[in-house]
């Protein structure tokens, strides 16, 4: 092999892998940046799943963060919910009032009952008066 061929290969290798790092990384490091300006201390894993889900909106990533300073919920249920059109300010509310109550927040449960938009906070408190027994 020549030399002019070995720096013709070098030279197509770093445009293919600065090909790939813009289309792999960049949407990952927006993704960090983004949430960061939100408050959000992301990992490179939930940053990959944010921007592969496409789900870096101002109002997701707010009622993100308000959510995981009350409970850790993992982040692809609250992107599922999301996108069934939750409400993630009403779960967070049914979620800080199940805390309040000294109670395991029933995620399953909660979310479905915002799904069918419910009020969670006066479905919180009925449940307690009721043994914990959530309606439908």
């Amino acid at each position: 092999m020549t030399f002019d061929q070995i720096i013709l290969t070098l030279l197509l290798l770093g445009i293919f892998t600065m090909i790939f790092g813009s289309v792999y990384f960049l949407p990952i490091l927006f993704a960090k940046i983004k949430s960061q300006k939100f408050g959000l201390k992301l990992d490179f894993k939930q940053a990959h799943f944010l921007a592969k889900n496409k789900c870096l909106k101002k109002d997701f990533l707010i009622g993100l963060k308000e959510i995981w300073n009350i409970y850790p919920i993992e982040l692809d249920k609250l992107i599922s919910h999301y996108y069934a059109g939750g409400n993630l300010e009403n779960l967070k509310v049914g979620i800080s009032e199940m805390k309040l109550r000294n109670k395991e927040p029933d995620l399953v449960m909660l979310t479905a009952l915002d799904l069918i938009n419910r009020d969670l906070k006066i479905e919180v408190e009925k449940a307690a008066n009721n043994e914990w027994k959530f309606e439908l």
